[in-house]
C-alpha cells in the first residue's frame, strides 16, 4: 500500500479512472415504464411516427380558411364540430367554419384556427368572427415537433416526469435502463451500538450507516446495510467478504492509525488493490479507495461528517458512472460568503454551509460546526463550503465555492 497523501483532485481522478473500467456500468435491464422513474436510460429512443401525427389544433375555436375572415368582422356558417380524438371526412367549403377543440385534427380545406375568444355565436348556427387570421395560425403542422425515426432521448439521461411522458408518447411500455448498483454498507467499531439500544459509557449509536443509506438512495443506487463489524479480525474479515459480493463496498471507521484500525489489513488479506489511503482534505483525510475484481471498495473515516464528505466527493461520482450517467462532475456553485472563515489545516477543507438564492444572488453562510464528529451543528446545511488548500482565510463578502448536496434554498421576490 502506498503512503502518499493525494490531493482531492488527484484522488478523484484515480477513483474515476478505476471505476470506468468496471463491467458493472454496462449492465442493463428492462423494466416497466412506471418502474423507470429516476432510473438512467440505457437506449436511444426514437419517434415511432411524426409528431404531431396530423395537423393539430392548438386552441379551442373555429377552423377556417384564412381568406374567408380577411375582411373581419365577418359571419360564417358553422357546418360541423371536430372533437379531439375524432376526424371528419368533410372538406370545408368557402363561407363555412368548423368548431374545433384543442388537440383535434384540422379538417381538409382549413388552414387556420380562430380562438373562440375572438368569435360570437349567432342564431341559425352562424359564427361572427371579430378578427382576421393568417394561414397556419394556431395550427401545429404534422411533423413540426419531430419526424418518425428522429432521436428524442439518448442513453445516460435520468428519467424524470418529462422523460417518462416522452417515453409514453413513443409507445414505450417497457424501457431499457442501467441496473442500479448494489452498495454494501458496513460500520466498524466496538464503541458502536444499534440505534434501538441505550449506549453505555463509552458507547455511541451507529449513525454512519444511516447517513450512508440516505446518500446511496439519493444517488439512485440500492443500499445493503450489513450492520456493525467488531474490532476483531474474524468478524471484520467475514463481513468485508460478504460486502465484496456487492458492486460497491463502503466501510466506515477503522481506517486510521489506531491499534484497532483493522480495515486495511483485512483489505490486503482479501486481495483488495488499494489505490490510495489518504487525501489532503478536512474532514476525511484517512479515506481509502481500492478495487477488488470488478468492485469498488471504500474505507471511509469513522467521524460522521468525515464519512459524509468523503461519500460526496468520491462515492457519489462512482455511483453515477455505474448507472451510465454521462457526467461525474461535482455540483459546485459560486456565491457570496456571508462571514469570515479561517482555515489553518493546510488541506482542502469542506465545511458545512447553507446556500440560499436571494433574488437571484447566491449567498453561502458557513455553519458553526464544532468538528468532524459534530452532526448536530451540520444538520441545517445543504452544501459544503470549499476552502482551497492554499487559502488560510476567506473573507466575508468574497466569492466562494460550495459543493451542493441538498436542495438549494430560495427566497423569491414577492412581486414575481
Amino acid at each position: 500500500m502506498g503512503s502518499a497523501v493525494l490531493s482531492v483532485q488527484s484522488a478523484r481522478e484515480v477513483v474515476l479512472q478505476q471505476c470506468r473500467t468496471l463491467v458493472a456500468r454496462s449492465a442493463v435491464e428492462t423494466v416497466p415504464l412506471l418502474d423507470s422513474f429516476q432510473r438512467v436510460l440505457a437506449e436511444s429512443v426514437t419517434l415511432d411516427r411524426d409528431q404531431p401525427p396530423f395537423d393539430r389544433s392548438m386552441r379551442d375555436g373555429f377552423a377556417v380558411r384564412a381568406e374567408d375572415v380577411r375582411s373581419a368582422p365577418v359571419t360564417l356558417l358553422c357546418a360541423a364540430e371536430v372533437k379531439a380524438g375524432e376526424t371528419t371526412e368533410r372538406t370545408l367549403q368557402p363561407g363555412e367554419t368548423f368548431q374545433i377543440m384543442t388537440g383535434a385534427a384540422v379538417p381538409q380545406g382549413t388552414d387556420s384556427v380562430v380562438m373562440v375568444e375572438h368569435t360570437e355565436r349567432m342564431s341559425g348556427g352562424e359564427v361572427r368572427f371579430l378578427r382576421t387570421s393568417r394561414p397556419g395560425e394556431n395550427v401545429a403542422p404534422k411533423g413540426s415537433e419531430g419526424r418518425a425515426g428522429d432521436a428524442v432521448l439518448q442513453p445516460g439521461r435520468r428519467i424524470s416526469a418529462l422523460e417518462a411522458a416522452v417515453l409514453a408518447a413513443t409507445g414505450r411500455a417497457h424501457v431499457r435502463v442501467f441496473r442500479r448498483p448494489l452498495v454494501a454498507i458496513l460500520a466498524t467499531g466496538d464503541e458502536l451500538v444499534e440505534i434501538e439500544s441505550v449506549p453505555r459509557s463509552g458507547q455511541i449509536r451507529n449513525s454512519n450507516s444511516f447517513s450512508l443509506v440516505g446518500q446511496v438512495l439519493r444517488c439512485g443506487a440500492v443500499p445493503l446495510n450489513l450492520g456493525i463489524a467488531r474490532d476483531n479480525l474474524p468478524d471484520l474479515r467475514r463481513q468485508v467478504r460478504q460486502g465484496l459480493e456487492s458492486d460497491v463496498l463502503l466501510v466506515s471507521g477503522g481506517v486510521s492509525m489506531g491499534k484497532y484500525d483493522l480495515v486495511e489489513p483485512v483489505f490486503e488479506e482479501l486481495g483488495v488493490m488499494v489505490h490510495f489511503e489518504a487525501v489532503s482534505m478536512r474532514p476525511g483525510k484517512p479515506t481509502v479507495f481500492g478495487t477488488w475484481n470488478d468492485r469498488c471498495v471504500f474505507g471511509l473515516p469513522g467521524n460522521p461528517l468525515s464519512t459524509f464528505v468523503a461519500f460526496e466527493l468520491f462515492v457519489r461520482p462512482v455511483l453515477r458512472v455505474l448507472q451510465g450517467l454521462s457526467s461525474a462532475d461535482l455540483p459546485i456553485v459560486t456565491g457570496r460568503l456571508q462571514s469570515d472563515v479561517v482555515e489553518r489545516s493546510g488541506r482542502s477543507a469542506f465545511l458545512p454551509a447553507l446556500a440560499v438564492s436571494r433574488l437571484g444572488n447566491l449567498e453561502i453562510t458557513p455553519l458553526n460546526s464544532k468538528g468532524s464528529a459534530d452532526l448536530f451543528g451540520a444538520v441545517e446545511s445543504n452544501a459544503l463550503l470549499i476552502v482551497p488548500m492554499e487559502a488560510a482565510r476567506l473573507n466575508c463578502g468574497e466569492l466562494a465555492q460550495a459543493l451542493l448536496f441538498g436542495e438549494l434554498g430560495c427566497e423569491m421576490d414577492a412581486r414575481l
